[in-house]
């Protein structure tokens, strides 16, 4: 799944169609799109757009004149004397499903978060490049389509890449895995929340932390505030959220404080029951089903009224919530992780934001921000290294206006982002 913790912000379905037909009208001003077909030579389906600084794919025109034949020997002498250049970006934009200008918003949902991404990787690259044509920026449609994404693999613009970022989807990512010979190079995991267990490729680099990553950050935060005499409460939900979320949390916790008690319950009765008269109740759940969340937050509410101390600790996911109808929340001091830290208010963001709207004539989505930290980080690390970059990725750590990374390598799962925040509620949000 792509990243559960930041998503594409919601719009009206004429609003979001109305700007995405400016968004995608003024990109197809500035660029050629080609979609090819399926032989393995071709790029299946590539954007070129001036505004890059770096050569965004290839001019597909029909021509068959010498000198055109000639450039492009002399582009081919060029990309495999300088590799360490060449960057193929697989995106799902599924060009092949806007046929015409009936665009739908189905449409929309498909193609936003692909043109959001490339667009912030764009200006990633911009930034990072010492001068203009310091990259060679592949960008090919992956379609969302696992055939096609077996035809990317075996292209000769992935052959060449010093760089893979993409595809996407977990079932893009196994399939592309499946054709890529090129697998000397690292191949970015740009969005997808999945553990990277269940790719297990060695040369995947997972920009998204995956939930495992959360839970330990907050088992971290929970034991700085345990003392004896606490209680950790676990409210076993029954949604997929809060099983993902608390998997090994028992274990972690003992890592820590072998003698730390942990109490499982399964109803609110049990919870006001487990509650210490006491101590601290630290109380922990990854539900996201709104109304098992209602009546474990009703019922610590009720308690904290009553005098009871609590500390709250949840699911990333809860910083979508409004958590405002409940008195006594805040009193809770709860706690959840979070894989962004936007600044709204910072000089850096806030100039992104201007050339990303100048450019492209809309404001950046969640996906444009996370595009746009990708693209910084590895072009500066290929301007850096050039091709032994890849041995300074555990090294190399990264504060970006919308996500850190900090990577530890497993040989058989690859690269896996260890970065997340840790959010309080405060002032009627997660800050």
């Amino acid at each position: 799944m792509i990243s559960a913790q930041n998503h594409q912000q919601q719009l009206s379905g004429n609003n979001l169609k109305n700007i995405y037909r400016g968004t995608f009208a003024a990109f197809c001003l500035g660029a050629v799109l080609a979609v090819s077909s399926c032989s393995p030579k071709t790029t299946g389906g590539v954007l070129k757009n001036p505004n890059v600084y770096g050569n965004t794919g290839n001019n597909t025109g029909n021509t068959k004149s010498e000198e055109k034949k000639e450039d492009s020997k002399k582009e081919d002498a060029v990309n495999a004397a300088d590799q360490s250049k060449n960057i193929a970006l697989l995106l799902p934009f599924q060009l092949n499903m806007i046929a015409n200008q009936n665009v739908v918003e189905a449409d929309v949902k498909r193609s936003a978060l692909a043109l959001d991404f490339y667009q912030g990787f764009q200006l990633g690259v911009n930034e990072a490049s010492k001068k203009p044509g310091d990259f060679n920026l592949k960008v090919m449609d992956t379609q969302d389509n696992e055939m096609k994404n077996l035809t990317i693999a075996a292209s000769k613009e992935v052959e060449n890449a010093s760089l893979i970022v993409g595809p996407v989807y977990p079932k893009e990512i196994r399939s592309f895995a499946k054709g890529n010979k090129n697998n000397k190079v690292l191949q970015v995991n740009p969005l997808a929340a999945t553990m990277p267990t269940e790719f297990n490729i060695a040369n995947l680099v997972s920009l998204t932390p995956p939930i495992r990553i959360h839970m330990r950050a907050i088992v971290g935060e929970m034991m700085k505030n345990y003392r004896d005499g606490d209680v950790i409460i676990v409210f076993d939900a029954r949604d997929n959220d809060h099983r993902n979320f608390i998997a090994g949390f028992d274990e972690e916790v003992k890592k820590i404080n072998p003698m730390a008690k942990i109490v499982h319950v399964t109803s609110v009765s049990q919870l006001g029951q487990t509650i210490p008269e006491m101590g601290t109740a630290l109380v922990i759940s990854g539900t996201t089903e709104k109304t098992q969340l209602r009546s474990l937050i009703n019922s610590l509410d009720s308690k904290v009224g009553s005098g009871s101390l609590i500390r709250l600790y949840g699911h990333p996911l809860w910083s979508r919530i409004d958590f405002k109808p409940y008195d006594n929340f805040y009193r809770m001091d709860p706690t959840i992780t979070s894989e962004s830290h936007l600044k709204v208010w910072s000089t850096e963001v806030q100039n992104f934001q201007k050339n990303y709207k100048s450019m492209f004539k809309v404001d950046p989505s969640d996906y444009a921000y996370k595009g746009f930290d990708a693209g910084k980080y590895f072009a500066t690390l290929l301007n850096k290294y050039g091709p032994a970059y890849a041995e300074k990725v555990v090294e190399e750590k990264y504060a970006g206006i919308f996500s850190d990374y900090q990577f530890n390598y497993n040989p058989t799962w690859g690269y896996v982002n260890q970065a997340v925040k840790i959010r309080t509620y405060r002032n009627g949000s997660f800050q």
